[in-house]
């Protein structure tokens, strides 16, 4: 089946035998569907069966506004299915640290964080840890035409926590 999808019309188009069939869809209720899915944080464990269970329908352009997706009680952030535990790979230096799976055996973790901890030199912990990378694989180049006069733009508002942020970012980046 033939299937044209048009997300910026919410339009969608397909075959039929008696000519193209159209759906369309209102912004509201694409809303409304994006607040459903972005709401259901119920972690599925590997190897069970999904439910299939009639949905809700989305309410009719105008009759309700739908929840905003972007409030704080909803988490979108990817977790991972199995539970983690905190393993450090040195006791001297406290942030060289890794996750591993709670479910495997005991037997597997031991030489898994033994293997981790003989090998933990290679992996690159901080940019510090990098001093060997050339400046002209990690370093941009802006291609300016110093023809063209340059124009400043306005200069933009932030919230002082989001201004010290951006600072120290900046700090820590241009202290490499």
């Amino acid at each position: 089946m033939k299937v044209f999808i048009s997300t910026h019309m919410l339009l969608l188009k397909f075959l039929t035998t008696h000519g193209t069939g159209t759906v369309h869809s209102d912004q509201l209720g694409t809303r409304s569907c994006y607040a459903l899915a972005v709401k259901s944080t119920n972690r599925q464990h590997r190897g069970e069966a999904l439910a299939v269970t009639k949905a809700q329908a989305p309410p009719r352009a105008g009759t309700k506004q739908p929840e905003d997706p972007r409030d704080e009680y909803v988490t979108q952030q990817a977790e991972p299915v199995e539970d983690l535990e905190l393993v450090r790979l040195d006791d001297d230096i406290l942030d060289r640290q890794v996750r591993n799976d709670t479910s495997l055996s005991q037997e597997l973790c031991f030489d898994l964080v033994a293997f981790l901890r003989l090998n933990s030199k290679v992996f690159a912990w901080s940019y510090n840890d990098m001093p060997d990378i050339s400046h002209d694989i990690i370093s941009h180049r802006l291609s300016i035409n110093l023809a063209v006069r340059t124009v400043r733009q306005k200069r933009r508002a932030f919230d002082p926590e989001e201004y010290e942020a951006m600072k120290a970012e900046v700090d820590k980046l241009s202290s490499i």
